[in-house]
């Protein structure tokens, strides 16, 4: 049985570590070992939050000339590893320099981090194996100068079963009060996922649902910026900031309506539970959540920085109940075929042993949302 070695950097925010913590509960459940480190200490504390206090500090050392984590050799030693998963360029950096004859899987679900991967997937590691979540980052991957055969795209993972157990605790409850309308925005915030205008938007549909509730997941620097926003214009009130231990299936389970508006082509899982939650997606327009959401069939979407524009759609899906259930239920049958953990975990353990046995790295992976 082969041992896997995950590691995170910081750039693997709440999102990347769900998508991990997912995969490596679906495959220890299956008789795997699977351990994880972590490179940097202000990443340390949501990695554990996220995955569980097992997760080992690897601090990797910077300059201009190196990047590495010497910890590495004795980790890797300690769990008689035979893969290595990074997650996220300097992982992946990290790991070829201290493990550089150990086999290597890596992640990258952020269409941001596409062309600095590539440069070091040409550069430094030929032999490395990339997974990421959307044609949209393969795309870019290709783009950028990496084989094509060399890039595997692995859909999910929708947590049916953690939506279903948010449903019926007092999650709602809780963090909303009695609110009507809740929208979900996704996060964490930042300039590219378009924050500010889903906010905008949220404020210009307040003035018609007084009771309209806004939850603004996972903290990040735009996060606090937009935090400041909303006071400055009286609607702090609408906005809740959930604890950062609650998944994206639990928050969605919680929600009316998932608020995407990216002004750029941004990470898309989160999409995923939502539709697994029955949320409608309202969205921008861009070509990393157009690959997801076809307006009217199964969410909404509207061109981007446009508040008005999106608060039109938002208003519509608030108050609509019949398109609300229409478009919620297209999307979660969609959902089930394309994003199921089961599926998603499965792949992620056939590129393993396609990995470790020397075979192309795609072969017996398909992309489940083009064959759903």
């Amino acid at each position: 049985m082969t041992r896997v070695l995950h590691i995170v950097d910081g750039s693997c925010d709440e999102t990347g570590l769900q998508c991990l913590g997912a995969l490596r509960a679906r495959l220890v459940s299956d008789g795997q070992s699977h351990a994880v480190c972590c490179l940097d200490p202000a990443g340390l504390s949501r990695a554990r939050r996220v995955l569980g206090q097992d997760v080992a500090s690897a601090p990797r050392r910077v300059s201009r000339f190196f990047n590495y984590a010497p910890d590495l050799d004795r980790i890797a030693k300690c769990a008689q590893v035979g893969l290595v998963h990074a997650w996220g360029a300097d992982s992946a950096v990290a790991a070829s320099a201290r493990l550089a004859e150990i086999p290597k899987v890596l992640t990258v679900l952020s269409p941001v981090d596409a062309r600095r991967v590539a440069g070091w997937v040409r550069a430094i590691s030929e032999s490395t194996v990339v997974a990421t979540g959307s044609q949209v980052v393969r795309a870019r991957l290709v783009s950028a100068g990496v084989t094509p055969d060399k890039i595997v795209v692995i859909r999910g993972p929708a947590d049916f079963a953690a939506v279903n157990r948010a449903r019926q605790s007092d999650l709602r409850r809780s963090l909303v009060g009695d609110s009507r309308c809740v929208i979900l925005l996704d996060g964490p915030a930042s300039r590219a996922g378009g924050q500010y205008y889903g906010l905008w938007a949220a404020a210009i549909v307040s003035e018609v649902l007084h009771d309209l509730r806004v939850m603004m997941p996972y903290e990040s620097a735009e996060s606090r910026r937009l935090l400041r926003f909303v006071r400055q214009i009286g609607r702090k009130d609408m906005v809740i900031v959930p604890d950062p231990s609650h998944s994206w299936p639990q928050l969605a389970a919680c929600a009316d309506v998932f608020c995407c508006p990216a002004v750029e082509d941004i990470c898309t899982e989160s999409i995923a539970a939502a539709m697994a939650a029955g949320a409608v997606v309202v969205g921008s327009a861009v070509r990393s959540v157009a690959e997801l959401i076809a307006d009217r069939h199964n969410g909404l979407l509207c061109k981007p920085a446009e508040p008005r524009t999106l608060a039109g759609k938002l208003l519509n899906a608030l108050e609509d109940g019949e398109l609300r259930r229409r478009l919620a239920n297209v999307a979660r049958g969609q959902a089930y075929e394309v994003f199921g953990v089961r599926a998603f975990a499965d792949n992620y353990a056939t590129l393993y042993e396609n990995v470790l046995a020397g075979r192309p790295a795609s072969e017996g992976i398909a992309d489940t949302a083009m064959v759903a």
